[in-house]
């Protein structure tokens, strides 16, 4: 008796690409609390720091928003003309 042989084909489907959901948008009061403290430098050439409170998603939002609040008026004339280093810059996440 001659061998018989069976052929299988077979067939694979790709799993559904994930359904791109809508970009969740958040609101102020959903968002960490980050404090960012800069050093300054006074025109006497005394140190200190400004710390602002910001909230924002990643540590790097927070660093852009308090670099942007840094030059506000406001912020300006708390330093009282000292200058400030953003890029020295760093963030804490306040719990």
């Amino acid at each position: 008796m001659a061998p018989t042989m069976t052929l299988m084909t077979l067939t694979a489907t790709a799993p559904a690409p994930p359904v791109a959901s809508a970009r969740r948008l958040f609101t102020a009061v959903d968002l960490p609390l980050w404090l960012v403290t800069m050093p300054t430098t006074s025109r006497t050439g005394a140190r200190g720091e400004q710390t602002f409170a910001v909230r924002a998603l990643t540590y790097t939002d927070a660093l852009d928003a308090a670099t942007t609040t840094a030059y506000d008026h406001p912020a300006l004339r708390h330093r009282r003309g000292a200058h400030i280093d953003p890029a020295s810059a760093y963030a804490t996440l306040h719990h």
